[in-house]
């Protein structure tokens, strides 16, 4: 199934491998970190969310 994983850069999520983490999860994900964002993207940070959503609800992702 894919998944598409989004982690802020700043925080705990940015000093972890967070795609690898997810990796063991999932056979076909892809995933990006969203700069001067923290733990909670959609709130902090919904301007870049659709480059990343559309793609890869339409079967496209970007890797």
């Amino acid at each position: 199934m894919p998944m598409l994983a989004l982690w802020g850069s700043t925080g705990l999520p940015a000093r972890l491998s967070a795609l690898e983490i997810w990796q063991a999860c999932a056979d076909d994900e892809t995933g990006a970190e969203i700069p001067e964002c923290g733990h909670f993207v959609p709130e902090e940070r919904p301007e870049p969310l659709p480059a990343h959503l559309r793609p890869f609800l339409a079967g496209k992702a970007r890797r």
